[in-house]
């Protein structure tokens, strides 16, 4: 079932094909998308169409994997902050500033996170590949 801002995308992505059929279309390179604020998108047609990238139908699996890639970076700050996290408990207890005791427990506590994170990626990972599959098996039975 599509959505309701699935097929508002869709009736103005058309509303913006018809006005380029019809001579309206970019001006001076412009996309001829029209958001849903009622603004027509800054961006620079590119496609026959005379939309942009980024509102060009034909551009539509690309944007949807992009997007699917788009929380991965935060996996691995996360990873970059536990490791200057432990790497400044040990300088502690080098130093004499922390007991060893209190910093195992945390190291503990760290190695927890660890295993979250990795928990998460592999979660995502999961579903990238569900999807990708589903994608594959509607091509395979589409071409059948």
């Amino acid at each position: 079932m599509r959505s309701s801002s699935e097929g508002s995308t869709e009736l103005r992505t058309l509303l913006a094909a018809t006005l380029t059929q019809k001579g309206v279309g970019p001006l001076a390179g412009q996309c001829s998308f029209i958001k849903a604020s009622g603004e027509r998108c800054k961006g620079t047609a590119t496609g026959q169409h005379g939309l942009c990238w980024a509102h060009d139908p034909v551009n539509a699996e690309q944007r949807r994997k992009a997007a699917s890639r788009g929380g991965r970076g935060k996996a691995n700050r996360e990873v970059a902050t536990l490791k200057e996290e432990i790497k400044s408990v040990i300088a502690d207890v080098r130093a004499g500033g922390l007991d060893r005791n209190d910093a195992a427990v945390m190291i503990q506590g760290y190695r927890a996170l660890k295993d979250f994170i990795a928990l998460e990626r592999q979660v995502r990972e999961t579903d990238d590949l569900a999807a990708e599959i589903e994608q594959l098996k509607r091509e395979y039975d589409g071409a059948a």
